[in-house]
């Protein structure tokens, strides 16, 4: 095979033919190592005499195996360029984009054509290899749009300021980006540009406070994190470069001394900070409000719980001795289903919920248990409270009582009462009197043998009793 042909379809108009689109497109971008070898490269296909191997091409260009190899592999990404085999190297040059209609093995091959040859010019004179499969997974795999991606590396060259000599390291950082981006919904160009928009206001915090700092460097990851933080509690940069004089104070000062003055401050300047104090206090717990407790407690605002309703909710908690926080966001979703928004509401029903805790402590004690009925007991005694008369429970209690935990055994008690129509006193007195129904066991009923002798010796003679097996 021909170390270089044109492929089928291509026209030749000329000696080395060179189509007029290659010259607007390719040669004011196109690195001049590569733009040497493709013209060279078609002079080849026209005259194979001249040389038929990477190793004459690059002697007569001056040039040295490798870089004709990258070239080639250049104008493959181009899709001006098809590798035939691999050993020997041998290639196809192929006709412009239109010129031909490419087969379905080619389309699907040169699908990213003109991406590539995008990211090949955003690194200028850098050939790029196999690194090109990282941003194009961003397209197949994490469903960004062709040029959402360009905009990202675009993004990590300019404003990042990451090396174009090394392309393969700087595609991995921006590889981290494009899948943390991804996860909070980005996949068009204005969804990036949106996200480099966030980036950039949290770069230029973040050096901001380095420079304060005295630090001539990059932010880290959980700089810039802080610093999106802090722009997200509506500090500006001058009110971050404030608070970094509270950093003197400090024998080393840090990001993390920054963020602790900024909470404080934040905390200060909201609305609901007293109140959440008082919740929490309450509740029983320990813990002073955060930034994050502050918009759960909004949240609970929001949502339409009166204040005092929230506080109803945290001083029940603590007498069930229950001091999370979850627990009250648990419990006043609870409420937000039976709609118990206002505080009057919500005081009725915990008075109510006292009265009923009050009757199953007293239907514990028949059964023998001195333990306190939480609220999923107490939700379990209203039910059977709908089922059965008050006497009922009462003879139930008694019933289970020694038969381990109080309220399991009451509950399977009067779920066997109801499975067997038992629905008085007298009939549930008659149930417990009847002698429980032995199990039968066919394997006891044989025939018993005498024993041998006269006076009744333990002894019996198996050989009477041998059977064939000896």
């Amino acid at each position: 095979m021909a170390f270089l042909s044109f492929d089928h379809g291509a026209v030749v108009y000329g000696a080395t033919p060179v189509e007029n689109m290659f010259l607007l497109e390719y040669l004011p971008v196109a690195p001049d190592d590569c733009l040497r070898v493709y013209l060279y490269a078609r002079l080849l296909c026209c005259h194979p005499e001249l040389g038929g191997s990477v190793s004459d091409v690059a002697r007569a260009l001056r040039l040295t195996d490798e870089a004709v190899e990258d070239a080639f592999r250049f104008w493959e990404r181009e899709g001006l360029v098809k590798r035939l085999t691999d050993r020997p190297p041998t290639y196809a040059l192929l006709p412009m984009r239109g010129a031909a209609s490419a087969s379905e093995m080619d389309q699907q091959y040169y699908q990213f054509r003109d991406f590539n040859a995008s990211l090949q010019r955003l690194f200028g004179d850098v050939i790029l290899h196999g690194e090109v499969a990282i941003p194009q997974e961003w397209v197949t795999v994490f469903g960004y749009t062709v040029e959402a991606a360009l905009k990202i590396v675009e993004y990590g060259l300019t404003v990042l300021r990451l090396s174009r000599r090394t392309p393969r390291a700087t595609l991995r950082k921006l590889d981290n980006v494009a899948r943390e981006w991804s996860e909070r919904g980005a996949r068009t160009l204005a969804d990036v540009e949106r996200m480099i928009a966030e980036k950039s206001g949290d770069m230029r915090m973040a050096e901001a406070v380095l420079k304060r700092f005295g630090l001539r460097r990059r932010p880290t990851e959980d700089e810039l994190a802080l610093a999106r933080k802090w722009r997200g509690w509506g500090f500006d940069t001058e009110a971050v470069l404030a608070a970094c004089g509270e950093t003197t104070k400090a024998s080393n000062p840090s990001f993390a001394y920054v963020d602790r003055v900024l909470e404080g401050r934040y905390l200060q300047t909201d609305a609901n900070f007293a109140a959440l104090r008082d919740v929490l206090r309450e509740l029983g717990a320990s813990a002073l409000p955060t930034p994050e407790t502050l918009k759960r407690y909004a949240a609970f605002l929001e949502a339409g719980f009166e204040a005092a309703t929230v506080t109803a909710a945290a001083i029940a908690l603590n007498a069930q001795n229950r001091h999370r926080f979850e627990d009250l966001e648990r419990l006043l979703t609870q409420w937000a289903e039976k709609g118990l928004f206002r505080a009057d509401a919500a005081e009725a029903y915990l008075q109510r919920q006292r009265g009923l805790q009050a009757e199953m402590i007293e239907l514990l004690r028949l059964a023998g248990s001195d333990r306190t009925p939480g609220l999923a007991d107490i939700a379990l005694f209203e039910g059977w409270k709908a089922r059965f008369s008050p006497e009922m429970l009462h003879l139930a209690a008694e019933q289970a009582r020694g038969k381990g935990a109080a309220v399991g055994a009451i509950d399977k008690l009067l779920a066997a009462w109801e499975k067997e129509g038992v629905s008085t006193p007298e009939q549930a007195r008659a149930r417990r009197e009847r002698p429980a129904k032995g199990f039968d066991n066919p394997a006891l009923h044989y025939e018993q043998r005498p024993l041998a002798g006269d006076g009744g010796e333990l002894f019996t003679d198996l050989s009477k009793y041998r059977g064939n097996g000896e």
